[in-house]
């Protein structure tokens, strides 16, 4: 799990936030393709025709932001990329292990504290954290970090349960749905400005999902 974290923060990093719609839509595409590489498989041409749908309409949401540089476009290629091939290894590793939901977030977890501890220690923020954070008495600090680390569980567990009843790609269109939702109430709530071509996009994106949602609703009766 620490792989495909880290990757998200240097993606944020390096990639207009305007383009992330987009790119997190490109997960979709590579869980098809990795699907049929890696667990052999195929996409229906319907299921294909809405995942398109949803990549039409994050790329017009999308038009009018896009900005090119040589690391930004990497990212944008490689977190997709990443967060499909995670995807696939865990519904895997469900499978070999029988559906154990508690055994693989044990593992999981375990794995992340092992393999970002040393990352922490070797880019030098664990010094940083000792010199320039003053807080760590601060009862709100504490709360913060316990609500935080739930919530990550939470989201860790329910993509967990998610691939135990469906599949690979319909998680990662379900998170890109998500992603999209979201977008929606923060303009909502926060007054975050769309033009009308966001708006044209995303909804479209929306329907895709639907569709998608509708034809596996079908597949599994």
């Amino acid at each position: 799990m620490s792989v495909p974290y880290i990757n998200s923060l240097m993606f944020l990093q390096h990639v207009e936030v305007t383009s992330y719609h987009f790119s997190h839509s490109l997960s979709i595409a590579f869980s098809m393709l990795f699907s049929y590489l890696m667990i052999r498989v195929e996409t229906s041409q319907r299921v294909k025709s809405a995942c398109i749908i949803i990549l039409f309409g994050t790329c017009v949401s999308s038009m009018g932001y896009l900005s090119f540089s040589l690391a930004g476009g990497f990212y944008a290629v490689a977190w997709p990329t990443v967060i499909s091939i995670y995807g696939i290894y865990l519904k895997k590793t469900l499978t070999s292990l029988k559906n154990d939901f508690w055994c693989v977030i044990q593992y999981n977890t375990l794995m992340s504290i092992f393999i970002l501890i040393p990352l922490v220690v070797l880019s030098g923020e664990l010094r940083d954290i000792f010199t320039t954070v003053w807080f760590w008495d601060e009862f709100g600090f504490w709360l913060q970090m316990i609500i935080t680390s739930l919530t990550g569980f939470c989201i860790n567990a329910s993509m967990l349960l998610l691939l135990m009843y469906t599949s690979p790609l319909t998680a990662t269109v379900a998170s890109t749905t998500k992603t999209i939702v979201q977008t929606f109430v923060a303009a909502l709530i926060f007054g975050n400005r769309m033009t009308l071509l966001n708006v044209i996009g995303l909804v479209v994106a929306l329907l895709g999902s639907g569709y998608f949602a509708y034809l596996r609703s079908g597949e599994l009766k």
